[in-house]
């Protein structure tokens, strides 16, 4: 027998045990209606679950950041919690040494322009200027609608904490 032809001793076993295990039951690919309104529903579910991205504001030419429609609909402990993510991020930005070489910082900013792309966060420092002004916004926001606000300076000056065990 050809050297190709020849059935090894694992496909002779598997071909065995095809043989004797039962068929699986074979569904139709049709749903009913009632399983079509289940997946539905459970999609729509994790939607409300999973949330939507919330548009950004902008900042303008004075420097001030304007808070978008959905940033102003925040509540409280919302805005007081991406507050807190944010300054944990401005943090660690600044422990960081340098932020990179020279080159690597052109070729940030120059590759979106070349491949159509994106430039906004090709400007580091830019990018730190509007956190903080995004924060001071949400501090106004948070004190006209007389909730508790946070003294930023004094959170960036904080020494980063260290991960936390659970």
């Amino acid at each position: 027998m050809h050297k190709r032809l020849s059935l090894s001793a694992a496909a002779l076993v598997l071909t065995g045990l095809v043989m004797v295990l039962p068929v699986a039951e074979v569904r139709s690919a049709d749903q009913t209606a009632e399983s079509k309104a289940a997946d539905r529903k459970a999609t729509a579910d994790m939607k409300k679950k999973l949330g939507k991205a919330l548009s950004r504001g902008d900042v303008k030419e004075d420097g001030l950041y304007e808070l978008s429609k959905d940033e102003l609909a925040m509540d409280c402990k919302r805005m007081t919690g991406s507050m807190k993510i944010t300054i944990n991020r401005l943090r660690d930005a600044a422990t960081r040494p340098g932020g990179g070489s020279n080159l690597a910082e052109q070729a940030h900013k120059s590759v979106p322009i070349v491949i159509q792309g994106s430039t906004v966060a090709a400007d580091y420092r830019a990018t730190q200027a509007r956190e903080r002004a995004k924060l001071d916004a949400y501090n106004r926001n948070l004190a006209a609608r007389n909730c508790k606000t946070l003294d930023i300076d004094a959170e960036l000056a904080r020494a980063a904490e260290g991960p936390k065990k659970y």
